[in-house]
């Protein structure tokens, strides 16, 4: 009898983004990541993470804009 494995996929964020956050808010990098999965929870990590998605976003927007009319 074979029993499947949980497998769960990591998470890349953008480290740019995440090292600016870090610097703005004068927290570690480690603090940014968990404070987006959501691992931390005051109004600081509220903020972080919105502001994460909020730099994000239009990155990604870009990319799928690039994706649907290639040049």
């Amino acid at each position: 009898m074979k029993t499947d494995k949980p497998t769960k996929k990591r998470q890349s964020y953008n480290t740019e983004i995440i090292n600016a956050i870090s610097v703005e808010f004068g927290v570690s990098t480690q603090f940014v990541r968990q404070c987006i999965r959501k691992e931390k929870h005051s109004l600081t990590a509220d903020t972080i993470a919105k502001k994460y998605h909020e730099l994000c976003n239009p990155t990604k927007q870009a990319l799928q804009h690039f994706k649907n009319n290639p040049i």
